[in-house]
């Protein structure tokens, strides 16, 4: 048996002593199989076993997950377990499970060579410790290794009946309810205002029968190169991979990353009940309140009123917090495209949809006067009863 210790001051660890990922990679490295039993992972950390897993070529993996069957998982760590799961199942190495009938806290690590489990490691480190992230890089573990024969076998049959007693398979991942984590990239925003939970119910409540269901154009993730309109590589979601604005000099100024608009079919502008003409508040489901309106010719242009960035912040924010999507400042910044929303991420976070629906509710708000050349005038404007619309998404 050896200590394993986390190396953080003042309590860096002893001298000939090693850290719990050192330990970790040295089993790995001397391993033709690895199995893992944790409560909570991290994206960073399932991240590092796959790159340790493919440096060492581990031909036989189990990854079990046990801590979210009450709470739920969080979106970016589900949409990284399907992709590991996948590339794992793809090359026939191994699997990733979720604990379903229980919550499951124990922290163990079993490495086998020639069909034998020759080390474990136990203490207090989830996944996260192989790989730390800011917030947990001052979080102190502790653990132990154990090399007895006996011991081993037993952790070995006790991750056999933890899988066969109490797991279901990533297939399943829908069994188990989803958290979006905050999206942070439209807290303290101008003209963006943040709700609690019961004032988003309120308004949830004050819905009416007037709701509009638009779907969101985005290209396939193999076409976002295409420069074919039908491929939607250039639609106003990625508005920013398209042309940029010409000014009277000639020169074209690149649109930013986060400006975004949804593009309405016909069919739905030509309803009558479809917002038209003045803006109106919209209440998103992760509680944040702004202004928007329809533009452009027939109305085909949904977007956040007076910055259409707003918009950009609130749907890529949303992409971005799951880890689906690379912010950029600029589509020079990113040439192979990863900052690009994709038909794939939409269907994979549920948002292919946006549901707008109107409520009885009014709010006061600005109204901009137009410029001589029908441009919004931010100097100049009114404060009226707004009508007050819920938006979110779904398949």
């Amino acid at each position: 048996m050896s200590i394993l210790y986390t190396d953080i001051r003042p309590m860096i660890k002893p001298s000939g002593k090693k850290v719990i990922s050192e330990q970790f990679e040295e089993s790995l490295a001397q391993s033709d199989k690895l199995e893992i039993a944790v409560g909570y992972v991290s994206v960073k950390g399932l991240q590092k076993v796959d790159e340790l897993v493919e440096k060492y070529n581990i031909k036989d993996v189990k990854l079990i997950c046990g801590m979210y069957s009450v709470d739920g998982i969080p979106s970016s760590i589900r949409n990284e377990i399907i992709r590991l799961h996948k590339k794992w199942q793809a090359s026939g190495i191994g699997d990733l499970y979720i604990v379903r009938s229980m919550e499951y806290h124990g922290k163990l690590y079993i490495f086998w060579k020639d069909g034998k489990p020759f080390l474990s490691i136990l203490g207090s480190a989830n996944l996260g410790a192989l790989d730390p992230t800011s917030r947990t890089s001052r979080q102190y573990e502790l653990s132990k290794t154990t090399e007895d024969i006996a011991e081993n076998q037993e952790l070995s049959v006790f991750i056999t009946n933890l899988l066969e007693k109490c797991c279901i398979t990533v297939e399943k991942i829908d069994e188990i309810k989803t958290v979006h984590e905050r999206n942070d990239l439209l807290t303290n925003i101008e003209d963006v205002s943040e709700l609690t939970e019961s004032s988003v119910q309120h308004f949830n409540e004050k819905e009416n029968d007037i709701s509009f269901h638009i779907p969101i154009k985005a290209p396939k993730y193999a076409n976002r190169f295409s420069t074919d309109r039908k491929d939607f590589a250039s639609s106003n979601i990625n508005v920013c991979y398209g042309n940029g604005r010409k000014g009277k000099n000639g020169k074209v100024t690149p649109r930013n990353w986060f400006e975004t608009q949804i593009t309405v079919s016909v069919d739905i502008t030509r309803e009558p009940d479809y917002p038209k003409d003045k803006p109106f508040f919209l209440v998103t489901d992760d509680g944040y309140m702004f202004e928007a309106h329809t533009t452009a010719q027939n109305n085909k242009q949904l977007t956040a009123y007076g910055n259409d960035r707003i918009f950009g912040r609130w749907i890529k924010g949303r992409l971005v917090a799951s880890g689906l999507l690379k912010p950029f400042d600029n589509k020079d910044g990113d040439p192979d495209r990863l900052g690009m929303v994709t038909e794939e991420m939409l269907k994979q976070s549920h948002m292919t949809t946006l549901e707008l629906h109107k409520t009885n509710e009014k709010r006061l708000g600005k109204v901009f006067k137009r410029n001589e050349k029908n441009r919004l005038d931010k100097k100049n404007w009114t404060e009226e009863p707004l009508d007050v619309w819920t938006i979110h998404f779904c398949d």
